[in-house]
């Protein structure tokens, strides 16, 4: 068996369930067929086209005879190829990419099950679908084990998605140069140039901090990380702009000139789970492309005949 996805026993069961009811449901009552066409020899005939456009209205795709015709032949000739290769995937292969197909739809599986119970569709038909899906993207993967996505492919989509500010977490440590509150306006000038001086030394966090504790009553806060979704849009992009081991420009704050200090700058640890969603998704588009490719030259030198 193609062990192509990673699922959830519960997903399993539930989705072995459904096709082991299709797998029992009553016979199909005697259909007069006809033969419609042949791919590479294998015949397609009227009951299949039938059937497999009403698989394509459960999935909600395209159902003319000619998409359904496209969709048979397209299942024969990836069927026939991973055979090749001899993969042969089973009847739990088939099961998992009905729950598949459902955790897409963010539907029970059950549900999609009993749609096609609905639909009239045979195990038979559902199970040579969901076996050339499931056994065409394992090998697919098989094949392009090199293809991946980069942290920097990553990191640009979080930024897309989120903001330029909202994937960053920083290390910052707050410098105050206390001014008293009985102080005037001439206080406040002259601790804002100080403030601006040390500013222009400050180059690293280490050394920095001990300039800052030589100066008169200045206030060196304890180290705290911050991630900028927790920050004010202001504050953030200031942050932002500020470069690691560098102070931000003195504000007026309660209690004297207030300037933080930019001690380090990291990936947001809340991303982790939207950052695995993206790469997930950008594997994936890049897996169907591949498999696309792949596909183009077997389908140019089948030999289908339509009768």
């Amino acid at each position: 068996m193609i062990n192509t996805f990673s699922r959830k026993n519960i997903m399993r069961a539930g989705a072995a369930l459904v096709l082991g009811s299709l797998l029992f449901s009553p016979a199909p009552q005697a259909y007069a067929q006809s033969l419609v066409a042949t791919v590479n020899d294998s015949p397609v005939t009227s009951y299949d086209l039938e059937q497999r456009m009403k698989l394509l209205r459960v999935l909600r795709s395209a159902a003319s005879s000619e998409a359904a015709l496209e969709s048979i032949v397209e299942d024969r000739l990836k069927l026939g190829e991973i055979n090749k290769y001899g993969l042969r995937p089973s009847d739990q292969d088939a099961a998992a990419e009905l729950g598949r197909i459902a955790a897409e739809r963010k539907i029970p599986t059950g549900a999609l099950g009993g749609s096609l119970q609905s639909a009239g569709i045979s195990a038979s038909h559902w199970q040579e679908h969901g076996r050339a899906q499931v056994g065409w993207r394992g090998l697919v993967q098989a094949i392009n084990k090199g293809v991946g996505v980069s942290e920097t492919e990553v990191r640009a989509e979080l930024e897309k998605r989120r903001g330029k500010n909202a994937s960053a977490e920083y290390t910052l440590r707050q410098v105050i140069l206390v001014v008293p509150r009985s102080a005037g306006p001439g206080v406040y000038e002259q601790r804002a140039r100080e403030a601006e001086n040390l500013r222009s030394r400050f180059n690293d966090c280490a050394s920095g901090m001990k300039l800052a504790a030589a100066l008169n009553d200045v206030a060196v806060k304890a180290q705290f990380s911050r991630s900028a979704s927790a920050l004010s849009p202001e504050l953030a992009e200031i942050l932002q702009r500020t470069p690691v081991g560098r102070l931000t420009p003195p504000q007026r704050g309660a209690t004297g000139v207030e300037m933080i200090a930019v001690c380090g700058k990291g990936a947001d640890s809340n991303d982790g789970p939207l950052a695995q969603e993206i790469r997930q998704t950008l594997l994936a588009k890049k897996l169907k492309a591949e498999e696309e490719k792949m596909y183009a030259p077997i389908r140019k030198r089948a030999v289908i005949v339509r009768r």
